[in-house]
């Protein structure tokens, strides 16, 4: 690897490990900015769904990359990639988050990126047309993207849950924009590396995680989540609008129409983000390519010492775990 790449740390995880707090320490102790990662937290309202960083965090360490954008905005992992890179330029950052493929999109660059191929932006009119039409379709025939999808690209469609339509739809684009599938587009321009990162893998295990989960989002709903979606319906935000999709907004915009009551909205958000989570690990596993990893299940006994030697410059002293 170039020495003259810049080095980050990224932790990273399933939704619940602890990232927040393990990152947290890790900012404070490097003496540099917390750079959140995560494709909800960038949208302004959006705040106890998301679990942003709390004011006693903020004071702690500074944050950044949260509300980048309104709930009605199109933002897209290209976005969020060159606000990222701009940021970690100048100031460095430990990156914490769960969403991989802003990570991705912001630390490897090829040409089938996720952020829209060939510089075409998601504001695009010929892009808006692409997603209207697709979101038509989907509409009157759920997984029907999906499908179109593993039809031109099976490789890609593998890697894409049937129910992540943003994902699938961004994908359709790729596929379109370079006339087959874009999967073969990455094996000719695999993704080249703009820096050293160092990749933090924060995850206490299956046993541990669930219990975690519940607590969580039992945490948020007592918090106010559904009165914070209120307000969001009120001020004329819905599911037209790809941030009020997300996990669990999408669930409480069903209690708030009066199509569920609260009680099987929880559960139908509690399945959906242990799946959220499983989704988590094997992208870690597979689409995060890293100068080094460390495998951890918290912060107690975690190594710091492998952490500063890496952002001195020395070689990684290898990619076992110390869960």
């Amino acid at each position: 690897m170039s020495a003259s790449l810049p080095r980050a740390v990224a932790v990273v995880g399933p939704t619940g490990a602890g990232k927040s707090e393990l990152g947290l320490e890790l900012a404070e102790r490097l003496a540099v900015p917390v750079l959140v990662c995560d494709s909800v937290k960038v949208y302004r309202r959006l705040d106890v769904g998301s679990a942003k960083p709390s004011s006693e965090a903020r004071r702690r360490v500074p944050h950044h990359l949260i509300d980048l954008a309104d709930p009605d905005d199109a933002f897209s992992a290209g976005d969020y990639a060159r606000v990222a890179w701009d940021q970690v330029s100048r100031t460095g950052g430990v990156f914490v988050g769960g969403t991989g493929f802003y990570l991705r999109a912001v630390g490897w660059t090829h040409s089938g990126s996720e952020d829209g191929a060939a510089g075409v932006a998601v504001d695009d009119p010929e892009r808006i047309a692409f997603d209207a039409a697709w979101e038509q379709r989907e509409h009157r025939d759920r997984g029907s993207a999906h499908r179109a999808l593993e039809a031109i690209d099976s490789a890609t469609a593998r890697e894409v849950h049937p129910h992540n339509f943003a994902r699938v739809l961004r994908s359709l684009w790729l596929c379109h924009i370079y006339g087959g599938p874009v999967s073969q587009i990455r094996r000719e321009d695999p993704p080249r590396a703009r820096m050293e990162l160092l990749l933090i893998v924060c995850d206490p295990g299956t046993e541990a995680l669930r219990p975690r989960i519940e607590r969580r989002l039992d945490q948020m709903l007592a918090a106010g989540w559904l009165a914070e979606v209120e307000q969001l319906v009120a001020d004329g935000y819905d599911a037209r609008h790809k941030a009020m999709r997300s996990l669990g907004y999408r669930q409480l915009l069903e209690v708030v129409s009066g199509r569920m009551d609260l009680g099987a909205a929880r559960e139908t958000i509690l399945t959906a983000t242990w799946q959220y989570a499983r989704r988590q690990r094997t992208y870690v596993r597979h689409q995060l390519p890293a100068s080094a990893v460390m495998h951890v299940a918290d912060a107690k006994g975690f190594p710091w010492e492998r952490v500063t030697a890496f952002m001195r410059g020395e070689a990684a002293s290898g990619a076992g775990g110390c869960a």
